[in-house]
């Protein structure tokens, strides 16, 4: 399955230019920007008390529980709720510009087999931010049906997703920074070669 995976993402990458793959992945990671600014004032309107990723990070009911408590104080746990449903659709340009963005940072590597492999597993990685995201919001869901009485337990896994997700994330950054490096040093090197 995953060399399957593999020659098909091989493939796709092989089908366009390493130019070609950058200014497909900067359109997107604007256009993901853009998307988490609308986001972030969607999260503001909704009054929650703490930014996101500290209430998602918590792994602790009770705190969790507070914080709904103020959504329905301030009768504002519908939009919250509205909230969770627009991060849909910021999952989907997370997915698709960390694709592109890992797809041309592999395709601007020298081609060094151990450089190459790392670059082909972080195209696959990356984009799975996108996926804890969205079983992180299935469990919200959990919460935001009973803000006051969900199990405790619940809180666990929603905390590691979140966990699991911001991690992915830190590491398709630092990634693309040092591939990026990696390619432009590789690109003088050879012209001053040649």
């Amino acid at each position: 399955m995953f060399n399957t995976l593999t020659h098909f993402a091989t493939r796709l990458a092989q089908s366009l230019t390493p130019l070609q793959w950058w200014c497909i992945a900067i359109v997107l990671v604007v256009i993901r920007q853009l998307t988490q600014v609308w986001l972030d004032g969607l999260y503001v309107d909704s009054q929650f008390p703490v930014p996101f990723y500290i209430g998602q990070t918590t792994f602790n009911a009770e705190e969790l529980k507070g914080y709904y408590a103020v959504l329905i104080s301030k009768g504002t746990l519908e939009d919250y709720f509205w909230v969770q449903m627009a991060d849909y659709l910021f999952m989907v340009t997370v997915f698709v510009s960390f694709f592109a963005l890992m797809t041309a940072v592999y395709r601007s590597l020298p081609n060094v087999k151990w450089l190459k492999d790392l670059a082909c597993v972080m195209v696959f990685i990356a984009p799975t931010a996108a996926l804890f995201d969205a079983v992180e919001n299935l469990v919200s869901f959990f919460f935001i049906a009973d803000a006051q009485g969900f199990a405790d337990w619940l809180v666990y896994p929603y905390s590691s997703f979140a966990v699991i997700k911001f991690a992915i994330f830190i590491l398709a950054y630092l990634w693309a920074i040092v591939g990026l490096l990696i390619s432009v040093i590789g690109f003088l090197v050879r012209r001053f070669q040649s």
